[in-house]
């Protein structure tokens, strides 16, 4: 069974709601997969449970979904824990795990199907010294003379082309790194009497999240930017110890770059991850986000540093209440 077609606009990401077991071939989610937002994705489409966690990672195929339920499945379907497909040897998944549509997998799903199909729906004779304009980038008429496979179609891979070239053209491999952007404010955490910081990245939209853990990667630069007007007398900075100064501990500033001023338009402070920034034998395992002005702000939170596997880079990993 093929997944359904999709555009490379097309994204969606939520978190499971409940426990996922080992054997278990339904799921409940969080938020419904949707298509740019506005309608419903139809199954068969393929799902990536916990993404960002090599040790975790699973793609279900879906095969039968009403809203935020998942009433048909098919589990593990790379065999990457086991046997290709088969429940029973699929990892358990927690409540809160996130889960995000395999994109590229429909891509590249689609483009063999139309392969096939221009293939199988025209003759070997219409086929012969057939070319693809270079002016409209689209498979000469003659070539899908049926019109089994529309020239409309073959642009969904030229868009998506046009849109990873240009991301591929801007990194430049050992002289820059690509860039993770993640907001800071700053808010009480419940209490009524502590200060902390909150966090938000990507499609996060309110108040952010807070005492976040992060996981940071070799080959990413983070960029927080702290110019929320919340920031005002609060200094970001990052240390070795829980707390820094508070506690007894430094500053570390082993590629951090600060600009600005916190709580005022374009300020920010960049953590680069590099093998000088993790030190001899990856001395520097764990960072720790706090305020230098005031005590407790960063909280529970702390930052792992990861040198990777295998060039297994996936930018950061949340864990966070």
């Amino acid at each position: 069974m093929t997944a359904q077609e999709v555009t490379f606009s097309n994204f969606y990401e939520s978190t499971i709601s409940g426990i996922l077991a080992q054997g278990a071939t339904t799921i409940n989610l969080n938020a419904a997969p949707t298509s740019n937002g506005t309608s419903n994705i139809a199954a068969p489409y393929y799902l990536v449970v916990d993404p960002d966690e090599p040790s975790k990672r699973e793609v279900i195929l879906v095969t039968a979904a009403s809203g935020t339920s998942i009433t048909g499945m098919t589990r593990d379907v790379e065999g990457r824990h086991g046997t290709a497909g088969v429940a029973a040897t699929a990892p358990t998944h927690v409540d809160g795990t996130t889960v995000r549509m395999a994109v590229v997998k429909e891509m590249f799903e689609d483009l063999h199907d139309r392969i096939d199909a221009g293939v199988t729906a025209t003759s070997t004779t219409a086929l012969t010294n057939k070319t693809i304009s270079d002016s409209t980038n689209s498979i000469d008429a003659a070539v899908i003379a049926d019109k089994s496979v529309s020239n409309t179609e073959f642009q969904y891979l030229n868009n998506a082309s046009s849109n990873i070239q240009a991301q591929i053209d801007s990194i430049t491999g050992g002289t820059s790194s690509q860039t993770v952007v993640i907001s800071v404010k700053v808010a009480d955490d419940g209490s009524g009497s502590q200060n902390v910081f909150y966090f938000l990245s990507g499609t996060d939209s309110g108040a952010g999240t807070r005492s976040t853990n992060f996981i940071f990667k070799v080959g990413f630069k983070y960029k927080f930017d702290i110019s929320d007007n919340s920031l005002s007398g609060h200094n970001f900075k990052f240390s070795t110890v829980k707390d820094g100064s508070h506690g007894g501990g430094s500053e570390f500033t082993t590629n951090v770059t600060t600009n600005g001023s916190a709580g005022n338009a374009g300020a920010y402070v960049q953590l680069e991850v590099t093998p000088e920034t993790l030190g001899i034998a990856g001395a520097t395992k764990t960072l720790f986000y706090y305020c230098s002005t005031h005590s407790g702000m960063g909280g529970a939170g702390e930052i792992q540093l990861f040198g990777g596997a295998g060039g297994d880079f996936h930018g950061f990993l949340l864990m966070g209440s």
